[in-house]
């Protein structure tokens, strides 16, 4: 069966995340969420948040596969930072 989805190539989907630390129950937790789809995870370690991030977002397109669309295929990642003012 051919995709012709343009947002997805042999490697996978690119997905722009934004990562933060939060204290849950007196215990501090890495945040992964992605403002495109709504969708966010966590895990006790920033290698666990992002893993349990892909498997979530997996699961969500993969029951929502009309969400795709909202993804930008983009050449470079973009850098999420944050600034004082």
């Amino acid at each position: 069966m051919e995709n012709k989805d343009h947002t997805i190539n042999e490697k996978g989907i690119s997905i722009n995340i934004v990562v933060r630390e939060e204290d849950m129950n007196g215990k501090k937790v890495v945040i992964v969420n992605n403002e495109e789809l709504g969708i966010a995870d966590f895990g006790d370690s920033l290698d666990e948040a992002i893993d349990n991030f892909r498997k979530s977002a997996k699961m969500y397109l993969d029951t929502y596969p009309e969400k795709r669309k909202l993804l930008q295929e983009e050449k470079e990642p973009l850098l999420v930072s944050r600034i004082l003012i």
